[in-house]
C-alpha cells in the first residue's frame, strides 16, 4: 500500500520525497487503526473519483490527519499548522493558504455553498460511510480501537451521538457526484449501525 502512496506523492510533488516519507511515517504510527494509511489511500481514491484535478485538494488530504492524537478539532488544526510550516518553502503562499483552509474544513465537514474544492475534500474524507457494509463495519471497529480508554457504555454513547449527527446532516455529502453515488449507501450503513446500537443486546 505504501508503495502506491510513494508513487502518488512523488507524482504530486516531485523532488520532495523526504516530506512524503515523513508524512507516511506519521500515517503509519502504531496507535492508528482507522486514521492510518488505509484511510489516506481511500481518501485519495475517493478524491480521484470525484474528479479532482486541483493539487491543493490532494495535498490537503495528505496532511489532514498528519497529526493524530484522537483529539477531534485540535488534531485538524495542528495538521493545518504543520502543513503551513512544511509547505511554505515548497508551494506558492496562496496554495499553502488554500491547503490549510481545506484541512480545517475537515473538522466539521460543512463547506459553504459553491466551495467545490471544500466539498470534494470533505466528501472524500467521509467516503468510507458509503463503503460496502463489511468495510464500513471494519472502519467502526478501527475507530473503536483508537479509543481504548472508553468503556463499552461510553463508546456506545459517543458513537450514537456521532451517528445522530451524521444522519441529521443535510446534505451528508456536498459535491454532486458524491451525493448521487454515495448518499443511499451511506445512509443505509449509518441507519443499520444506529439500530444495532439501540437494540437491547447492545445496551450496557
Amino acid at each position: 500500500m505504501t508503495t502506491a502512496l510513494d508513487h502518488a506523492w512523488n507524482a504530486l510533488l516531485p523532488g520532495h520525497r523526504e516530506l512524503g516519507e515523513d508524512l507516511l511515517a506519521r500515517w503509519s504510527q502504531s496507535s492508528r487503526y482507522y486514521h492510518g494509511v488505509e484511510h489516506l489511500t481511500e481518501c485519495l481514491a475517493a478524491l480521484r473519483f470525484l474528479g479532482s484535478s486541483q493539487r491543493t485538494e490532494h495535498v490537503a488530504l495528505w496532511f489532514h490527519d498528519a497529526v493524530h492524537t484522537n483529539t477531534p478539532g485540535t488534531d485538524e488544526l495542528r495538521s493545518a499548522e504543520l502543513a503551513e510550516t512544511l509547505l511554505r518553502s515548497i508551494l506558492p503562499p496562496a496554495e499553502v493558504t488554500e491547503v490549510s483552509r481545506l484541512i480545517r474544513l475537515t473538522i466539521d465537514h460543512a463547506p459553504l455553498a459553491g466551495d467545490t474544492s471544500g466539498a470534494r475534500v470533505c466528501d472524500a474524507d467521509l467516503a468510507v460511510l458509503a463503503a460496502p457494509p463489511a468495510r464500513y463495519l471494519a472502519s467502526v471497529t478501527q475507530l473503536r480501537a483508537e479509543t481504548p480508554t472508553l468503556s463499552a457504555a461510553e463508546w456506545a454513547q459517543a458513537r450514537l451521538a456521532r451517528l445522530e449527527q451524521l444522519l441529521a446532516s443535510d446534505p451528508l455529502f456536498h459535491s454532486p457526484i458524491a451525493r448521487r453515488a454515495w448518499t443511499s449507501s451511506a445512509l443505509s450503513n449509518l441507519q443499520d449501525e444506529f439500530q444495532q446500537l439501540k437494540s437491547p443486546r447492545h445496551r450496557p
